[in-house]
């Protein structure tokens, strides 16, 4: 396992990347989905630089194995699920378009800071697949204007 390679997905819409030049490192994500990997070493190194670890932390790129995010401390060593989750496309349009409203609210509460304005911007985007009801709560926790959004987008 020592030299296996971890997957680390984008979940951020836009490009992104990393430059550590202590590392050697450099690496960019092209789009929300979009794959790089790392050696187990690398992560422990990379969490030390604040850039790298904030988009871990909020959920911007996603560690694709448990156990590594455990040793690396992102997860809580007694966790038996993950507390940061990938929001991929699937995921978003299963907030969004699927799932009831009393689970909504539930679940949006456990989302990072960023994960819940990538929901806001995909339910700006997809509108009518969701519901009043889930754009106004939305807006209230992401101070975004949802369904001013929806509007907006309609209108485009």
């Amino acid at each position: 396992m020592e030299d296996s390679k971890i997957k680390v997905i984008s979940a951020y819409d836009g490009r992104c990347g990393i430059d550590n030049s202590d590392l050697h490192l450099s690496r960019r994500w092209p789009g929300r989905g979009s794959v790089v990997t790392f050696t187990k070493e690398q992560l422990e190194e990379l969490m030390y630089d604040p850039a790298f670890s904030a988009m871990v932390r909020e959920g911007l790129l996603y560690i694709d194995n448990l156990e590594v995010k455990k040793e690396i401390g992102v997860e809580p060593e007694d966790a038996e699920t993950e507390t940061i989750i990938l929001m991929d496309e699937k995921a978003l349009s299963r907030f969004w378009k699927n799932m009831p409203l009393a689970q909504f609210k539930i679940e949006v509460k456990s989302l990072t800071r960023q994960q819940v304005v990538a929901l806001a911007e995909y339910a700006i985007r997809h509108g009518s697949d969701g519901t009043i009801e889930k754009a106004e709560y939305l807006s209230e926790i992401s101070g975004y204007h949802v369904l001013r959004g929806i509007e907006l987008e309609k209108q485009s």
